[in-house]
């Protein structure tokens, strides 16, 4: 069966339980991209996801542009400090790591590489981080645009920087659709880490 890779970032979150449901009921698996920030009120959540397979990665610790905003020193804190705290609940640091708004450059990214983090792109990104997508919207993006090998980026959380009202409930839904339907093209859902290989 080909293979596409599933990830969210920005979590976890109350959606991200929902989306755990429907990625057990699918036997499908994803990447999440965590911000460190938000990990000890939600460490069980962190635990049910490290359980049912998926992998973790680290989504800083605040949420910066980090190619824009942050100097060296700001992103190594960002990344390393997330790490610290992912090793302290799992057991093992991360291997992978997103940054926010996909902002990086090589300078970014060969921070990341020194704290033993590779970064991970998106390839079909729909902005369903914007409150104007409907489910909808967000289920025909990706579908339209997924292929083998891919990397589809989603959130299942709000970044502590925004505003609390945001719901990604459109984002749930969208999940409940596109999983089943690529299934049925005979795609399997999997992490980034086992769709771009353990090595690098």
């Amino acid at each position: 069966m080909e293979r596409l890779a599933l990830t969210f970032d920005d979590g976890p979150a109350e959606w991200t339980e929902p989306i755990l449901d429907v990625l057990s009921a699918n036997e499908a698996h994803a990447t999440f991209f965590v911000i460190g920030s938000v990990l000890a009120e939600r460490a069980d959540l962190l635990l049910r996801i490290a359980s049912e397979g998926h992998e973790i990665g680290n989504h800083t610790w605040s949420h910066p542009w980090l190619a824009r905003d942050c100097d060296d020193e700001r992103v190594r804190e960002e990344l390393e400090r997330t790490n610290r705290v992912l090793e302290d609940l799992l057991g093992s640091p991360p291997t992978r790591f997103r940054a926010p708004h996909y902002d990086v450059d090589e300078r970014v990214a060969a921070i990341g590489r020194r704290l033993g983090l590779e970064h991970t792109p998106g390839h079909v990104t729909p902005p369903d981080w914007d409150e104007r997508c409907t489910a909808g919207f967000i289920s025909t993006f990706v579908l339209q645009q997924a292929r083998p090998g891919m990397i589809v980026g989603l959130h299942d959380g709000v970044p502590p920087t925004t505003r609390a009202s945001r719901s990604r409930q459109p984002t749930v839904d969208a999940v409940g659709t596109i999983v089943p339907r690529l299934r049925e093209r005979g795609l399997e859902c999997v992490t980034a880490g086992t769709l771009l290989g353990a090595a690098w």
